[in-house]
């Protein structure tokens, strides 16, 4: 019989990590300086979470909170506001760079930051021991404009990713990483009101909470060098989770092995299970952020047909980014962060954010929520024409994607033109990219314009190229 998971020490028999050391910080300087955490740029640790909250009562809105605190000494802190129509309202962005402490012994760290100093604490029974998987957080925004107080007791036994707690990452890394994906989330959030006062909103909800460490490195940075990822949690409505993840190498693979993710399930009934593979999350629509020009994934599905389970998700409102760096204190702090605020956020800003979710699962229809985390930027398609045969009667041309991604769908569509810009010939849907001009019908001995458009499923990822021809 295995242990009760609720009961510390926990250890569960395969797993590689044990409580209540691992709710612990792990990196941490030495001597005397051992409180802060080592804010190293070969190794990571964060903490992380995401809830979504109703308002107790009230005007029945809903929001999403999101937290996480890294070892490098960011904290990013949103919430973000939908009415009882499910309606986008805004949000409240706090990311904010200060000094991390925290404990080995189990979760409790302290952010001093502009705005004050945050605390995240597992609760204490009436004799002063953690209860085990039980916390407390209270965050504030740098420039002090909104609260975050939450209580959250995990109802479910921790899930050590891919059933061990220890998996690699990319091409040279690894860390350890569980999950508690099922958080009874309750509490205050303290939030500014157009006329310049503040509400104090009861909220209960589901939360989803992250700890991940180990010998790799990820940033939100744009960097051609470094491996990109998507991650997911999705709470379902039956009690069942899933944690799905997708990692890419620069030249945009995403091999089927388990350094580049997956589907993690935890079953209502406490069961894990686990997918190796990026093929089965796909993406079916794409963003374009107006502001940063960056392009995120906006729609997907996820096949698995061993767990009878067909979802489709899509983001609860399209513009969900967070910033890099956000609204500081007035302190000189805070001016230079205004005047990298450009830069930054078009290169670190990432998309973040909460979704619907729809289909079937253990084949008997489905509804929840889930929350992506999209550090993974897209590219329009690079690519140009070339003339490989040009007979009487018979010319052949080919393009040939450059920096293709194994995650989009690309077709093509051929268009043979006058100069002018009237249309000869116009041939959708190519999925091989070659045409082939054999109708001798076509005009013959005047210049003429091949027009190539290669784009994505819905026609966000898109490249434009053309060639000047005259057939024979």
């Amino acid at each position: 019989m295995p242990p009760p998971w609720n009961v510390w020490p926990y250890h569960r028999p395969g797993s590689a990590v044990t409580f209540p050391r691992d709710e612990g910080w792990h990196r941490l300087l030495p001597r005397p300086f051992g409180s802060i955490a080592n804010p190293s740029m070969s190794e990571m640790e964060w903490v992380y979470l995401n809830a979504h909250v109703k308002e107790v009562g009230g005007a029945e809105r809903t929001f999403i909170v999101f937290a996480a605190y890294f070892t490098q000494g960011l904290r990013f802190l949103i919430v973000r506001a939908w009415d009882a129509e499910d309606r986008y309202l805004g949000a409240w962005t706090g990311t904010a760079w200060g000094l991390l402490r925290a404990s080995p012994a189990h979760l409790d760290l302290s952010f001093t930051h502009g705005g004050g100093t945050d605390r995240w604490a597992a609760r204490q029974t009436a004799g002063g021991a953690p209860i085990p998987f039980a916390s407390r957080l209270d965050a504030t925004d740098d420039a002090k404009t909104f609260h975050v107080h939450l209580d959250l007791d995990c109802v479910k036994r921790p899930y050590e990713a891919g059933g061990r707690g220890y998996l690699p990452f990319g091409k040279n890394g690894s860390f350890y990483y569980y999950s508690l994906t099922r958080l009874n989330a309750a509490g205050t959030l303290s939030l500014p009101t157009p006329g310049g006062g503040m509400e104090h909103v009861e909220v209960l909800g589901l939360g989803w909470y992250d700890h991940q460490w180990g010998p790799f490195y990820v940033t939100p940075f744009r960097n051609d060098h470094l491996e990109q990822y998507e991650w997911m949690s999705i709470q379902l409505e039956s009690g069942d989770e899933l944690l799905l993840t997708t990692v890419w190498e620069s030249g945009g693979e995403t091999p089927s092995l388990p350094a580049y993710g997956g589907a993690g399930l935890v079953r209502a009934d406490n069961t894990f299970d686990k997918l190796v593979g990026a093929h089965r999350w796909r993406r079916t629509r794409f963003w374009r952020s107006p502001r940063q020009h960056a392009i995120y994934s906006a729609g997907w599905t996820f096949e698995a047909p061993e767990w009878g389970t067909s979802l489709v998700i899509t983001p609860r409102h399209p513009d969900q980014l967070t910033p890099i760096v956000d609204a500081p204190p007035r302190t000189l702090t805070g001016l230079f962060s205004v005047a990298a605020s450009g830069w930054t956020g078009w290169r670190g800003d990432f998309w973040e954010g909460s979704c619907h979710v729809t289909g079937t699962f253990a084949g008997a229809p489905a509804k929840g929520l889930a929350f992506a985390e999209l550090v993974k930027r897209y590219e329009d398609p690079k690519f140009r024409i070339e003339e490989v045969r040009n007979d009487p009667d018979l010319c052949v041309l080919m393009w040939r994607v450059t920096n293709p991604d194994e995650q989009v769908r690309l077709t093509s569509r051929f268009f043979l033109e006058e100069p002018g810009g009237a249309v000869i010939l116009d041939t959708p849907d190519l999925e091989v990219p070659v045409m082939v001009l054999d109708d001798p019908g076509l005009p013959k001995g005047r210049p003429l314009v091949a027009r190539v458009v290669v784009s994505g499923p819905d026609g966000t990822i898109s490249g434009t190229e053309t060639r000047r021809i005259t057939l024979r």
